[in-house]
């Protein structure tokens, strides 16, 4: 991966909002599409808790951005992609000759769960400053941004958006801050719950869904301790053991509205909730809509 520039552009610029994640029942990340003018004078970006990313969609830019009292520039188009790590304020200005319409697509993680994917990899908090960059040359930060554009214009459900967010994040934290020596100790560590372990729990889970399922009776199964487990399952699937089991309730529940006549109340019994407005509310912040309107 090419060793990006640093002090990035912000995620929350001058630009005309066009389409925004809000209401879609997205939790991992904050999602918006922007117009841009074609010329910028001196902005001032101030610090954020958040790490945010830019994309640009459409247009080609000429940026620079200014930290202290260093200028460092930058050629964007179609797929370039900049960095605003937490706590970083910068000041950035751009021009473009470019005859077409200029747009960005801008998304930010909230510091807790910044903090949540330095914690899997043992890395301390203020590591996140060193995500700054404001020329990324990453296939796979493209990609996943180019995806949540698509999610966005599709109004995809949380479920399918977080997927990628989170997958985005663990990326970007691991190809940037873990040096060889660190990728060696996540990577054997991972291992001790490998493909075989994981199958396990899964089908356990699976054949489990309408039952309570404790963290003891998982770690159980691999022989390990709960805590170890805990880690462990959450370096190798990105989510813990009682996210995991919530998502696949929850898709098992999708499965049923579509596919059976079973009531909203019967559903809910079926995949663990002995509460239907649990269920609903937990249908809701998974798919952003409730459990009747999806079935419709």
């Amino acid at each position: 991966m090419t060793r990006p520039l640093t002090s990035a552009v912000p995620a929350h610029g001058p630009g005309t909002p066009l389409m925004s994640s809000v209401g879609l029942g997205w939790r991992v990340a904050r999602v918006e599409l922007y117009k841009d003018p074609p010329q910028l004078p001196d902005f001032v970006a101030p610090a954020s808790p958040d790490l945010s990313l830019v994309m640009v969609t459409c247009g080609r830019y000429t940026i620079e951005s200014r930290q202290e009292r260093t200028w460092r520039r930058a050629e964007y188009g179609p797929g370039s992609v900049g960095v605003n790590a937490p706590g970083r304020g910068s000041v950035f200005r751009w021009r473009s000759t470019d005859q077409l319409k200029l747009e960005s697509l801008h998304l930010r993680f909230q510091a807790a769960a910044v903090h949540q994917a330095l914690d899997s990899f043992g890395l301390a908090h203020r590591d996140a400053e060193r995500l700054d960059a404001l020329s990324l040359e990453d296939v796979y930060v493209s990609t996943s941004l180019s995806a949540l554009r698509r999610a966005l214009e599709a109004g995809a459900a949380g479920l399918y958006a977080d997927m990628i967010a989170e997958s985005l994040l663990t990326h970007l934290v691991y190809t940037t801050l873990a040096d060889s020596a660190k990728r060696e100790r996540i990577e054997a560590d991972a291992n001790l719950l490998g493909c075989k372990e994981l199958e396990i729990v899964f089908d356990y889970m699976r054949d489990r869904l309408g039952h309570e399922v404790r963290l003891d009776e998982l770690a159980a199964l691999v022989n390990i301790s709960k805590f170890h487990f805990l880690r462990t399952f959450r370096k190798a699937t990105g989510l813990t053991p009682h996210r995991y089991l919530t998502r696949l309730r929850l898709q098992h529940a999708a499965g049923l509205l579509r596919n059976s006549r079973l009531s909203v109340q019967q559903v809910a019994m079926t995949c663990g909730y002995t509460s239907a407005s649990r269920f609903a509310a937990a249908f809701r912040q998974e798919y952003g809509v409730a459990p009747a309107s999806y079935r419709r």
